[in-house]
């Protein structure tokens, strides 16, 4: 098939990768759209063990490479999702790019389907194992902000060795230490806790919701400013720790 239409594609994993990091075996995700305003749906395929690949579609379903001409390989990096999606407003689509380990990359399209990164300057930089994403104006001001799953980076099912130090506070059993380190360094905050049973329990990362100011730079939304209600009506006073994979716009 690859033949016909042009799409040779595979999404491979080394099996020392996978034995290493579990959370590589939730796969990658693939993005739809058109990048060059040609009136035809290009296709953008994540990858884990390799470089990301963009496919121009040629019509009467043939397509062909564009990676390198358009700079979005994300070569060296757990690819794990992408969106295609306008959101600096000049009516093309940009591109974002979720990995392990990466957090969400950010490209900005010329219209013509050549990219330039902006992930800095668009206030997207982290380390988190970010999955997937949905976009939305949730704020009514006609532009794209931004909702990231994240799931995390790695698991204690990964570590033949870990440390845990559990202390008493206000009676209840906390986790204040990991391997020697207090739990509010950022990589721990939040990473383990105690449920009722007594069992130590180790949660996802926090998901980060953007908003976007219209020329596609973003600004974090807080979880606990009072936005965000619990099940019982009362504002959250943390961040949901949940595996988040999956996301999007009812």
């Amino acid at each position: 098939m690859s033949k016909v239409t042009g799409i040779d594609f595979t999404n491979r994993l080394a099996e020392l990768h996978s034995l290493t990091n579990h959370i590589l075996l939730n796969g990658s995700g693939v993005a739809a759209g058109d990048v060059d305003g040609d009136g035809l749906c290009d296709l953008y395929f994540c990858s884990l063990d390799g470089p990301n690949v963009l496919y121009r579609n040629l019509g009467n379903w043939k397509f062909e490479d564009m990676t390198a001409d358009a700079g979005v390989a994300c070569a060296g990096q757990y690819s794990t999702g992408a969106v295609f999606a306008d959101i600096d407003g000049d009516g093309d689509l940009d591109l974002l790019v979720n990995s392990i380990g990466g957090g969400t990359r950010c490209f900005l399209n010329d219209g013509h389907g050549r990219f330039k990164e902006v992930t800095a300057e668009a206030g997207l930089s982290s380390r988190t194992g970010s999955m997937s994403m949905a976009l939305a104006d949730i704020d009514g001001d006609g532009d794209l902000d931004l909702y990231v799953a994240n799931y995390r980076t790695s698991t204690m099912r990964d570590t033949f060795s870990m440390r845990i130090k559990v202390n008493q506070i206000e009676g209840k059993p906390v986790v204040t230490k990991v391997n020697g380190r207090p739990v509010t360094e950022p990589d721990l905050v939040g990473r383990f806790t105690i449920n009722g049973a007594g069992v130590i329990v180790e949660n996802g990362e926090a998901d980060a919701l953007y908003l976007n100011d219209g020329r596609g730079r973003y600004t974090p939304v807080s979880f606990t400013n009072g936005s965000f209600l619990d099940e019982e009506g009362k504002p959250l006073t943390s961040p949901p720790y949940d595996w988040g994979f999956v996301c999007h716009v009812p």
